[in-house]
């Protein structure tokens, strides 16, 4: 007489919702989030002269250029606040957007080889970009506080809203790297066009002037800016320029938006990462 046999079946449903980004899986794989945070950072400033000094030289290199062009040729409004502070300010907050938006957006090309080999949840590649890049907005966000007290700037009790607009340009900058970084595997040209998308976007960004400079009639299109927004909130909190709160709701929405669906993308085309690239 056989004897029946019982055979286990494993059943695997794709999930939906919030549940498909496995974002539990992120904390599991937080020591691999922080190796390549800092392996990033040690390939950035190794065999370089200055070092970790260039997230000081950058901004500063920048400043002067900016300072001379709009405030001493062009002659751009300063709100009676020394120009370099106000180029410095915008410079930090633009270097912060532009180098997740761009290293994410290459990120998964340049860790092909971990990619193929291993199974991790991808989204961490993208996202240790973030932290590369925090690293350089808080040693530049020292120097500007250095700077504020050599103009003798009063600093005031707005101070304590800085993580708001931290948060506000992390979120779209993220967004859209995540963006670029999904698009990027299936279409190498990604890496080409990002650094016209990025040039395009600053000249429409107040990083090296203020909204007082832009005709009432377009001001509507300024605003819908979430970068705008943050560059305008982080002259408030540091520099005490006004701030206009009746735009952040959207621009806070608009910058959520484009998070959670450029997560949701990321997650869409992950499972077919490892064997497009």
């Amino acid at each position: 007489m056989k004897r029946a046999t019982i055979v286990n079946k494993i059943i695997i449903e794709p999930t939906k919702g919030w549940a498909c980004l496995k974002l539990q899986e992120l904390w599991q794989y937080r020591e691999l989030f922080y190796f390549l945070a800092l392996r990033d950072i040690k390939v950035r400033y190794k065999q370089t002269f200055l070092g970790v000094s260039w997230a000081l030289v950058n901004p500063l290199m920048q400043m002067f250029v900016w300072a001379f062009v709009f405030g001493v040729i062009a002659k751009f409004p300063s709100a009676g606040v020394p120009y370099v502070l106000i180029t410095l300010s915008g410079t930090i907050a633009w270097n912060y957007f532009s180098e997740i938006v761009n290293g994410a957006g290459n990120a998964m090309l340049t860790n092909t080889n971990l990619i193929s080999k291993i199974y991790f949840p991808r989204l961490i590649i993208p996202l240790s970009v973030v932290l590369r890049a925090l690293l350089d907005f808080v040693i530049a966000s020292v120097l500007l506080i250095l700077m504020i007290f050599y103009f003798r700037v009063q600093l005031s009790l707005s101070i304590i809203f800085l993580p708001v607009f931290i948060i506000l340009i992390t979120l779209i900058s993220s967004g859209v790297g995540l963006w670029a970084a999904a698009i990027s595997v299936k279409f190498r040209d990604v890496g080409k066009i990002l650094p016209y998308f990025i040039q395009t976007i600053f000249f429409l960004t107040p990083v090296a002037y203020l909204k007082a400079a832009i005709p009432q009639k377009y001001l509507w299109l300024y605003y819908l800016n979430p970068v705008a927004g943050a560059i305008d909130g982080l002259r408030w909190v540091f520099l005490g320029i006004p701030f206009s709160w009746n735009w952040l709701f959207l621009q806070v929405l608009i910058s959520v938006i484009i998070f959670v669906s450029g997560l949701f993308y990321f997650k869409r085309l992950e499972r077919t990462f490892a064997d497009i690239i």
